[in-house]
């Protein structure tokens, strides 16, 4: 098991304890200030075999100066013992939410758990067994958050380069190499992460406006939806070669509302109006053959509108000018509907009524 690796994300927070904490999608931790008791029990992390050697332990953290953090460590190849005269497991015992944290210190300190105080690079390398537990305990006042837990069983890479003679575990020289260690690890661990970030389904929400601005595509700041701009960025290299037609308005219309809407082009329409609608249809649609109109089949709010110009006109042919056209959701009927007696359509709308008014039978509020 040398070179083993875990994290302590998500999903192995979530099978813990951690009262007085808010867990987010991330995996980050972070202090509730309205609850007291703030500690993580951790489930054990099984190393696969005895007497397994434990390396480094390091995460992020972010808290006011007033607060201090402890953080016990154990290792052992057993993973019960005996509670109220009946053999029970370490870990249920600590994600126990009925165990007091009194009682929860007390037995870290019979059982000889480590405690590091206010560090968030940590080597164990006095620990031995196949199954690591760990309780961080925040105490104080203020704002406090942990994220990106790690804990590793790697040799030192820079250990091992040396003769057999050098390599005693936990000595001054293998603890003066690790600081070295560490920081290669630290900058392998950015170098893995870099695929990730160049990924556009996963990468973070802050370098969609980058790499939007690299295909060149203007985005604003902070203006659209993270879904919104994380599609555009998807579909912009194929978008720029659609630039200056009506299929780069359809799609990017598509994108921004997710539905599809109609677009009336001024310069086509001029064979199919009589001349006794060419008054009403250059009040619609405009009057020049650079006019184009996008009707949108549903009632849009202002930003929502906003966001669809801003982007339609990065992509409309040059001189064009844009109408957005946003239809009301009214009931059609055809020659084939009949109304009974006491049949009514209903149309919703505003009104309002003064002391004044008064209403007559034929007058009906729904």
């Amino acid at each position: 098991m040398a070179g083993a690796s875990y994290s302590i994300n998500y999903n192995r927070i979530q099978r813990g304890l951690y009262p007085g904490f808010e867990l987010k999608e991330d995996g980050a931790l972070i202090l509730d200030p309205k609850e007291g008791g703030h500690a993580l029990y951790l489930r054990a992390v099984d190393g696969g075999e005895e007497k397994a050697a434990w390396g480094r332990l390091h995460f992020q953290v972010s808290c006011s100066e007033d607060m201090v953090y402890y953080l016990y460590a154990a290792a052992f190849d057993q993973d019960s013992f005996y509670h109220r005269e009946q053999p029970m497991l370490i870990e249920d015992f600590l994600c126990d939410s009925r165990e007091s944290q009194g009682i929860k210190r007390q037995f870290m300190q019979e059982a000889g758990f480590s405690r590091y105080t206010s560090q968030k690079d940590i080597l164990l390398y006095d620990l031995q067994g196949r199954y690591l537990y760990l309780v961080l305990e925040v105490q104080g006042e203020g704002r406090f958050s942990m994220r990106g837990m790690r804990v590793d069983r790697q040799g030192d890479p820079f250990m091992n380069t040396f003769p057999e003679i050098y390599r005693e575990r936990g000595s001054f020289f293998h603890r003066y190499l690790s600081v070295f260690s560490s920081i290669y690890e630290d900058f392998q661990e950015e170098i893995d992460e870099l695929p990730r970030l160049l990924d556009l389904d996963i990468c973070p929400a802050f370098l969609l406006p980058v790499y939007a601005s690299w295909l060149g595509l203007s985005v604003g700041d902070n203006f659209l939806e993270e879904s919104v701009l994380r599609a555009l960025v998807k579909e912009a290299f194929s978008l720029n070669r659609m630039k200056g037609t009506r299929a780069a308005l359809l799609r990017i219309a598509r994108i921004v509302l997710g539905e599809d809407v109609v677009v009336l082009e001024r310069n086509v329409m001029g064979a199919y109006i009589g001349k006794e609608e060419t008054a009403q249809m250059n009040r619609l649609y405009g009057r020049t053959a650079q006019d184009v109109t996008i009707l949108v089949g549903r009632p849009l709010t202002e930003v929502k509108k906003s966001q669809l110009l801003f982007l339609l006109e990065q992509f409309c042919p040059v001189r064009a000018r844009l109408h957005v056209v946003c239809l009301k959701r009214t009931c059609i009927l055809d020659s084939y509907t009949y109304l009974d007696w006491n049949a009514m359509v209903p149309w919703q709308g505003q009104g309002g009524l003064d002391t004044e008014q008064e209403m007559d039978g034929t007058v009906c509020m729904g």
